[in-house]
């Protein structure tokens, strides 16, 4: 049963994509220059509006019982992209908190990929042709489209650090619209890889000199005479303090907007080499004032006295953050109180706050389980992941238009705001298209990649040999892929009986007086074929599974991590 990847008829060409046109940088021709209006998201209804956190009896003690399957896979669900068998069952039994120290630890000291061939690929020179810029900017198209690719390829292999990474894109907000350059998106990325668990005062120190941001918000146009205000308000508004404290009280005034940029004028982006390069003779050496501080600042001083007079605003709108990410999308106010302070007391290192928090025993609580709202990529990747299909070009190439179509185009987020996650991924728009993507992905395509296998993962869930596998297998296969237990899926009743001769070939009880859920998956499983017919080493009911993967696929839990 093929299904079409759209468009019809022909394989995805960049041309799918939205087309990015070049940034203007220090000594390049190109003169585009971004429009601030266009970095503020147009007005919508935030559908993660007003939902109260939930109710939950756990606090950041540290949680240390042995882990079962359901919360090994919650644990690789949350902090990697998905659960595959093989690295569940080793997990089972071992204390939780051991095994999250584990992971972070792998984290922090995977070494960074290699550069790819094309990093410090330089411009044309200022004599060239209209044909050579055509085919640089050809070529560039191709290399963010294979950095994508790639990316996708290392989420596969190295979950958190990769997930952390894709979080601080959507902290650290930049789009490959603006910028254009594939260089600069390289090392953008890699800035976020090194600092994905490091200090977070170093972190913001050098992203506000990393070149896709000073193009993306206009740093590389902050001089003298001319200041432009797009990176200071975004460095306190979005970056660092947030609008307001806890007390519902501003955090910083436009006046502080207006001296910080005036701080952070001279520097741009060199053409030559893609890195930052200061310029005194475009930097404002006057007296500023601002966050309750006077003096002829720059822009090592504008870091120093954000974290110096608001270190309490940034450790709470940070730690908001990664609760959001890593657990639920209202965060209590309790919680986030005592992980601020172990922010503060670490010198704003991220790791401990993260062992602290996955660590603990409100992550494990049964209300956080299977409470958030897969995005598109940990939709796509992480079902991929689970039914241990390998990461094809193919398949990431389908990961990545699916993506697009579910509005997470990585390395182009909407605007400097970002992705508004949870609620707002599913939509009237988007809920359609998530069945189709994962039906893609199920079946294959054909220009792409063939359907995922199948034989292997049932070998691993069930024992084929049992002779009731095609009830027990179903169930079997929802336990792995949801992150609620199959007995809570909403799945109506599907009324008639089984089919087939079933005086000799007699339902087990097992199934006739056990729990709904076990009939109605293996109805749906065998799709009017007779129980005793089904064979997992039989090629002409390969259908059978494909087909029950895409139904229950479309149950609405399926959307939850």
């Amino acid at each position: 049963m093929p299904i079409d990847l759209p468009p019809r008829g022909r394989l995805i060409q960049q041309a799918d994509f939205p087309r990015e046109r070049p940034a203007q940088i220090f000594g390049c021709p190109f003169s585009f220059e971004s429009d601030a209006s266009t970095l503020r998201p147009p007005l919508r209804i935030d559908l993660n509006e007003g939902i109260p956190p939930l109710t939950h009896s756990e606090g950041l003690e540290t949680f240390s019982e042995p882990l079962t399957e359901r919360t090994a896979r919650h644990i690789l669900r949350r902090l990697n992209f998905g659960a595959p068998v093989d690295v569940i069952a080793p997990l089972v039994g071992q204390p939780a908190d051991e095994v999250i120290d584990a992971l972070i630890d792998a984290a922090l000291s995977l070494p960074l990929p290699e550069a790819p061939a094309w990093a410090n690929a330089s411009l044309p020179g200022p004599n060239a042709t209209q044909e050579e810029w055509d085919a640089y900017n050809e070529a560039n198209d191709l290399r963010k489209l294979e950095y994508r690719l790639e990316w996708l390829q290392l989420m596969y292999q190295h979950g958190l650090r990769e997930r952390l990474a894709l979080f601080w894109h959507n902290h650290f907000v930049t789009n490959a619209e603006t910028y254009f350059h594939a260089p600069i998106a390289y090392r953008y990325v890699t800035l976020l890889r090194q600092h994905a668990l490091g200090n977070f005062k170093q972190f913001v120190y050098d992203i506000g000199l990393d070149g896709a941001m000073l193009i993306y918000l206009d740093g590389h146009l902050n001089e003298v005479g001319a200041p432009n205000e797009n990176y200071a308000r975004e460095l306190l508004e979005l970056f660092t303090t947030g609008i307001h404290n806890n007390n519902g009280q501003p955090n910083y005034t436009e006046q502080d907007i207006q001296e910080m940029a005036r701080a952070l004028t001279g520097w741009v982006v060199r053409a030559d080499t893609w890195e930052s390069m200061f310029l005194p003779h475009r930097h404002d050496t006057g007296f500023k004032e601002f966050l309750g501080h006077r003096g002829t600042f720059g822009y090592d001083d504008v870091i120093d006295i954000i974290f110096e007079s608001r270190a309490q605003e940034i450790a709470s709108f940070i730690c908001e953050k990664l609760y959001r990410e890593f657990v639920y999308v209202t965060p209590p106010s309790d919680l986030i109180d005592a992980l601020a302070q172990v922010f503060i007391d670490h010198d704003f290192e991220i790791a401990p706050v993260l062992r602290t928090l996955l660590k603990s025993a409100h992550f494990f609580d049964e209300a956080i389980l299977g409470a958030r709202i897969k995005s598109p990529t940990e939709l796509m990747l992480g079902y991929l992941i689970e039914m241990e299909g390998p990461p094809t070009q193919g398949r990431r190439i389908i990961t990545l238009y699916s993506s697009f179509l579910l509005d997470q185009y990585i390395l182009n987020p909407p605007n400097v705001n970002g992705w508004q996650q949870h609620r707002n991924w599913v939509t009237t728009k988007t809920l359609p298209d998530r069945f189709d993507t994962v039906g893609w992905m199920t079946w294959g395509a054909e220009e792409y990649a063939e359907a995922l296998p199948f034989v292997s993962l049932a070998e691993k869930l069930h024992d084929p040999a049992d002779p009731h596998a095609a009830f027990r297998l179903p169930t079997r296969l929802v336990e792995h892929l949801f992150s609620i237990p199959p007995e809570s899926l909403d799945l109506e009743e599907i009324s008639g009986n089984f089919s087939g001769d079933l005086v000799n070939n007699p339902i087990p009880s097992f199934v006739l007086y056990g729990p709904p859920h076990v009939r109605n998956l293996a109805k749906l499983f065998l799709f009017g074929v007779p129980w005793y017919e089904w064979n997992l080493y039989n090629p002409d009911m390969n259908w059978m599974p494909l087909l029950f993967l895409q139904n229950i696929s479309q149950l609405p839990e399926f959307q939850l991590t």
